[in-house]
């Protein structure tokens, strides 16, 4: 179930954001987080199952679009259409928009495909 990243659980966001990225630099993440906190465009949701956070994505708003700049999903659960799952949602909520990948997420959107 896909659920909207609220303030409070910012320790849980960083801790899946920090599995995409190549580099665990912790000022870097808070400045991702700073992004998604402070720009109206950006959003950030959960995946979540039986009471377990156990992935994120991350997309921004545009127009015409939406584009999916984030996407992790714990370790343990890799390979059990999770990340398919977040993208077939996002879609759905956004269904009248065009979605893209940023060159970080492309690979995997265009795998779904």
């Amino acid at each position: 179930m896909l659920v909207k990243f609220r303030n409070s659980q910012n320790k849980m966001a960083l801790g899946l954001l920090s599995l995409m990225l190549k580099e665990h630099d912790a000022k870097q993440l808070q400045q991702l987080m700073q992004l998604y906190e402070q720009n109206p465009d950006m959003e950030m949701y959960f995946w979540k199952e039986e009471e377990k956070y156990i992935g994120i994505i991350g997309i921004e708003v545009q127009e015409k679009e939406f584009i999916i700049k984030h996407l992790a999903v714990l370790p343990s659960f890799r390979g059990e259409g999770i990340g398919r799952a977040m993208v077939s949602e996002i879609q759905k909520k956004y269904s009248d928009l065009t979605m893209n990948a940023t060159e970080e997420t492309e690979a995997f959107v265009q795998s779904l495909y």
